[in-house]
């Protein structure tokens, strides 16, 4: 599955929400893609990511930002905002 194969809303929800925290935290989210067999499967994953990625400290953050990392508040708000979408789909 690729990030287009994505509802609006979905994409909207996840990848869009996650962009706007960070580029690079979007691009955890648009990986999940190719890794799902179809949309409902890529929203069950996307939840998984983030109650991973809510358990990581500030080193396991700034291992996923490229440049400008967020900071764990940051960081674990925009997790926040996207799980509450999800929960909205």
């Amino acid at each position: 599955m690729d990030t287009t194969d994505i509802s609006q809303a979905t994409y909207n929800a996840i990848i869009e929400t996650a962009a706007i925290a960070h580029k690079d935290l979007a691009l955890q989210f648009g990986m999940l893609a190719k890794l799902s067999k179809n949309e409902a499967d890529y929203i069950a994953k996307s939840g998984q990511l983030i109650d991973l990625m809510s358990g990581y400290d500030a080193e396991e953050v700034d291992a996923i930002f490229i440049d400008n990392p967020l900071n764990i508040e940051e960081f674990n708000n925009a997790l926040k905002l996207i799980a509450n979408n999800i929960s909205n789909l």
